[in-house]
This record gives structure tokens, sequence and C-alpha cells, in this order.
């Protein structure tokens, strides 16, 4: 099955990607606010790492095999 087309693989890549920014820009901004970046950045890419292992985990132990 093509990854493209499992929903969980696309949203992990899109918060994952979402998380590096936000974790990037709250260690380089100077704004004593910047904790909020970093702890959305740390669950968006936690929650990233999720559904790509949710995603893996699908498609190594397929119905289909």
């Amino acid at each position: 099955m093509n990854k493209l087309f499992d929903l969980r693989f696309v949203i992990g890549c899109f918060f994952l990607i979402i998380g590096i920014l936000l974790i990037l820009h709250g260690f380089i901004s100077s704004e004593s606010d910047q904790t909020v970046n970093r702890w959305c950045g740390a669950f968006f890419s936690l929650f990233g790492l999720v559904m790509l292992l949710l995603s893996y985990r699908s498609t190594t132990n397929g119905p289909n095999e």
C-alpha cells in the first residue's frame, strides 16, 4: 500500500515538521514567552512520532501479508 494514501503517515509527517519548527523557533527567538512554543513543539513532535509509528506498524503487520 502506498504510504501517501495512509492518513496516519501524512498526519505524522505534518505534526513532526511543525513540532520541530516550533521547537527551533522557541530556542532561537529572544522573547521571554517562547516556552509555549517549546512545549507545543514537543507535544506536536511526540504526536507526529506516534502517528508515524502507527503507520509503520500497520504496514509491517498488515492483514494482506
